[in-house]
This record gives structure tokens, sequence and C-alpha cells, in this order.
């Protein structure tokens, strides 16, 4: 996936598994509704996951597994006042989650590659996170075609990729909405810098990449209308009794664009630490321009003091430790939060309501089954070095399916 990072450990039988480019796997192939969550206000389980160790390395090298980057998330968080770190809100609302994300990818060679996301989680407290106690979150289903390179000649050691993503309305929130099909391309650079090297037991290399993601929801209507299968009576203004469709009154976002720096360090071949920081911006559609008819006559609504662009900062460290090339395990720290704070002032560096912590940020712990290295085993090493060798062909290795 776009965005996956790391490397098998030294002394492994198989071929290091790299991609052409970095995958957006853990953060633009993107956690849960993480999309559908900031995009809309909400707030789910699913989350958007910076890549773990053993990807970063993978990336680095071509490999033949058609299967390379893909992976299995087995995640529990909990929220930082529920380990009574930070300060205390009114009230104490717990909240201890469980996520499981599926990222299958699929290389066609070694530029083409369609990736897929699939989110559940389930909140095993009773935080007021989901609607029923315990209720059973699916996400909506993730599909990008993406093209990747090596950009030596821009500068050497630099990535990067292209591609078209479509999200399909699985999730209950997407479905509230009356989206159809959310579309639209995604992007990213990379650039690797070599600090002592692979086979150092110590500090071996450093990343850094930019990213973004364009999204356009395509709804039935400007405000969320449970595809016009939901019906109300409402009162206008002039008394009268209508039915409404309209799920409640913000309108949707037109436009969305995510922003993704990350930087990450190999501390060493099995060990890696990664920060990412994220702007989700979304711009509503405007209200229609009402008016109301009075004793002295119609009267337009203004319209001058609508909020039409909305801003969500996320802050994101982890670190992860390769303890097999199928199982990477990781800990970590994240923010989500509306970059208004409830004060009205624009969060900042320092302060009370800082972009560093909220009452609903989380650590998580997590689990990574690779795959990709799961499939190699089942297929006997058909993709590692030490097959390559028996076969006595390096040609063997490049022509395999793909």
């Amino acid at each position: 996936m776009l965005g996956s990072s790391g490397m098998r450990s030294k002394g492994s039988p198989r071929v290091r598994f790299r991609a052409t480019v970095p995958a957006f796997a853990g953060l633009m192939l993107c956690v849960a509704d993480a999309r559908v969550a900031s995009a809309h206000g909400e707030s789910d389980g699913a989350r958007e996951r910076p890549v773990s160790s053993r990807s970063r390395r993978v990336q680095q090298e071509e490999d033949t597994n058609p299967f390379r980057l893909s992976a299995l998330i087995v995640d529990q968080s909990v929220t930082t006042q529920t380990v009574s770190v930070g300060s205390t809100p009114q009230s104490y609302v717990p909240l201890y989650e469980l996520w499981f994300s599926l990222r299958p990818l699929y290389w066609f060679d070694k530029h083409w590659s369609v990736r897929g996301r699939w989110d559940y989680t389930k909140e095993l407290t009773n935080n007021q996170a989901t609607t029923n106690y315990r209720e059973d979150v699916v996400g909506d289903i993730w599909t990008d075609v993406v093209y990747s390179d090596k950009l030596d000649t821009l500068w050497r050691g630099t990535k990067g990729a292209i591609g078209l993503r479509a999200l399909w309305p699985t999730s209950k929130i997407s479905q509230a909405n009356g989206t159809y099909v959310t579309l639209g391309p995604v992007g990213r650079l990379r650039h690797d810098f070599e600090i002592k090297g692979d086979d150092a037991p110590l500090l071996n290399s450093a990343t850094a990449s930019l990213a973004a993601a364009y999204e356009h929801p395509f709804t039935t209507a400007t405000t969320p209308t449970d595809y016009g299968g939901f019906h109300y009576s409402r009162q206008d203004v002039d008394g009268f009794s209508f039915l409404s469709d309209q799920v409640q009154g913000t309108t949707l976002p037109n436009h969305i664009l995510w922003i993704i720096a990350e930087g990450g360090l190999q501390i060493t071949p099995k060990f890696s630490a990664t920060a990412d920081i994220i702007f989700i911006n979304n711009w509503h559609y405007a209200a229609s321009n009402g008016v109301i008819n009075t004793a002295t006559g119609a009267v337009a609504v203004p319209r001058t003091n609508d909020v039409l662009f909305t801003q969500n900062t996320w802050l994101l460290a982890h670190v992860d430790y390769d303890v097999l090339d199928e199982l990477t395990l990781g800990f970590g720290y994240y923010n989500l939060a509306n970059a208004v704070a409830p004060d009205g002032h624009t969060r900042g560096v320092f302060g009370s309501d800082n972009i560093w912590w909220s009452p609903d940020a989380r650590f998580f712990f997590d689990a990574t089954v690779n795959l990709d290295a799961v499939f190699d085993d089942a297929v006997g090493h058909k993709y590692s070095s030490k097959e390559a060798a028996h076969s006595g062909s390096a040609t063997q290795v490049a022509s395999s399916p793909r």
C-alpha cells in the first residue's frame, strides 16, 4: 500500500521485498474512517497509520512477490483520559477499542499496482463514539490504482507515486450522508537518506516524505440525506409542516484535501521510529440563499458568517519492531483534533489548547501481519533468494508471475 515501511531482518534467507516506490499503506491507503471521521467531523475507530520498519526497507528494492506490502493490522487503543494522562474533562468517559484493517495489494509489474482496504472497529467500553453499546463499525472500502517509479534524475534516492482512489460507501456515516462514491487523485514524494547503511547495527537510514490526496464525495444532496430514504416532519418559517430528509444542518464537504508530512528513522535493522503531521482540509458546500416571508415582505437570509472551511490537525508518532518477517509490533500515540479549539482560537504549539493533546488523543498498540511474507511461506518461498539460488537463475525469479 502507498505507505508501509520496513525491511526484512538481517540474515533472512529471502530477498528483501523492495518496491520501487514507497507505499502509502499506513498513511494514504488509507485508517478508517479517518477519512470519514475527519471529513465529516465525526469520530470513529478507523485511523490512518504510518508504516512499519519492515515495509520501509521492503520499499528500497524491487521484488517479484506480487503481494508485497500487503498487510493485516490488528490494533487496540485507549484515549489518554482513560489512563489518566492529561487534564480530565467534565465527564470521565473511558474508551477502549479494537480495530482490524485488511490492506491487500497486488503488483502487476514493478510500476503498476492495485490496492484495497477494509476496516472494522469495535468499542469495548460504553463511550459515546457509537450509537449502540459495542456496535460493529464497518469502514468504507478503499480501492487505489497506483503508478510508482524511482526519480533518480531528480534526486538520487527519491521515489514518487501517483494514483486514483475510489472510496465505496460501506460505512454507516457515508450512507447517512447520501454518498454514492468518493473519488480523487493521490500522490507522494519520498527521499531516503543513508546514514550508516543497511548492514550497520545502529542508525541505518532516515526518510522524509510529502503526500497529498484530493477527494470529492458524490452525494445525493449538499446535506446528509441517508440516500433520500429517511423522512421526518418539520415546520417551516411560516408554521406549516413538511417532510424533510435532511439528517443535520451542516453542509457536506465539497472538496477534501489531505496533506501529509512524514519523517522516519531506522534505528536498527529491525527497529524504527516514525512521526507524522497531517492536515485535513474541508471546503463545505455553501447553504442556499433562503427567503423568509414576514408581515412587511420577504427578507433574504444573510450568509456572511457561514463557516465553509474547516481543518483538522493530526499528529502521530510510533515505534515498530520486526519480530519476524511475518509479524511487526508497534506502539504509538496520536492526537486528531479540530484546528479550532473549544475557546474559538486556533490551536497552537503552546498553551492549554494545543496541537499536541486533546481529550480524544490516544495511545495504541498494534500487530501487523505481513501478508506478503505469509504468502511467500505458503508457496514454499517461491520469491525468496534461497529459491532463486536453488533454481540457479535470477532470470527465473524476474519472470515469476506477477
